[in-house]
Order: C-alpha cells, then structure tokens, then sequence
C-alpha cells in the first residue's frame, strides 16, 4: 500500500505540491484509512488480483488520498 500511496501523492494535484511534512502527513492518514496489504514483492500484488480488484483499491487509495489531503489542508500547521 506505501508505494501506491507515494505514487499517488506525486500525481496528486494538491498533494505534490505540498511541503515534505505535510505530504508525510497525508500519507500517514491515507494509509492509515486502507487495509494493509502483505506482499513480500509489487509484482506478487499484481498477479493475485484481478484487473476488478486492482481498480477497486487503486479508487480506494485516491478516496483516501482525497480525503487526506482536505484533513491535512484543515490542520493549523504549527511553526
């Protein structure tokens, strides 16, 4: 789930331009809203799921993605 989360926070329009913090923090949440995946390799993910399931979680991860963002936008940032 980490490397789909990463990848979609640099095509994320708001996401990618945030400062390292702030994307650490939408990734945190992001992952923290997606059941976790255990996969010794990104090749064994690919193979066992079907193009349905592999379109489901990539919905899932820019409805978290989304949703992160908009809670780390809300935040005051502390100095």
């Amino acid at each position: 789930m980490e490397q789909l989360v990463f990848d979609g926070i640099r095509l994320h329009a708001t996401a990618s331009g945030m400062d390292g913090d702030s994307r650490e923090d939408v990734a945190c949440i992001a992952l923290n809203q997606l059941a976790p995946r255990y996969i010794r390799h990104d090749v064994d993910m690919a193979f066992y799921m079907t193009p349905a399931e592999q379109e489901l979680l990539e919905e899932r991860v820019a409805l978290a993605l989304d949703d992160a963002v908009a809670r780390v936008h809300s935040m005051p940032r502390r100095s």
